[in-house]
């Protein structure tokens, strides 16, 4: 049984292969603005399901799903020759609404704001103020500590 460790890589090899074989390789006009999103690993490496997500309306995300599934033994392939493992997984493709529902939920927040009188939300709004009235000011590292390095990275 491979470690979790193992699995993860595997996951993520999965993941970047079966997105360039659907970027680079197909060419079905079905196939909408898709994401490949993630890849869930059997533990015994004989099934991953690759999750996706497009943007457009219900019936374009039905296409891609048809797309996705007609091109399914492709992709399998790609992965198979790329995978180089003895047992290669069952590929099968599920559509993975967080992002649709992120953006709901932003839509949401933003309706909010807007009832509210507030400033959208923005990545450039300048630093909030803190109770007593100053700004906030970012702290400095302290000299001699490299925050940088994680332990569980080999050297």
């Amino acid at each position: 049984m491979p470690t979790p460790r193992r699995i993860a890589r595997l996951q993520q090899f999965i993941l970047t292969t079966a997105a360039t074989a659907v970027q680079r390789e197909l060419s079905d006009p079905r196939l909408g603005f898709v994401t490949l999103t993630r890849v869930q690993l059997a533990c015994d490496l004989t099934a991953a399901t690759i999750f996706w997500s497009c943007l457009g309306t219900e019936a374009d995300r039905r296409k891609s799903a048809r797309a996705l599934e007609d091109a399914t033994a492709l992709v399998q392939a790609v992965v198979a020759g790329a995978l180089g493992t003895r047992v290669t997984p069952t590929l099968r493709f599920r559509y993975d609404p967080s992002l649709a529902n992120a953006a709901h939920l932003e839509g949401i927040f933003e309706k909010l704001r807007r009832e509210r009188g507030e400033a959208p939300a923005s990545s450039d709004a300048p630093p909030s103020p803190t109770p007593e009235g100053g700004a906030e000011a970012e702290s400095e590292p302290e000299p001699g500590i490299d925050d940088s390095k994680d332990g569980d990275e080999p050297v």
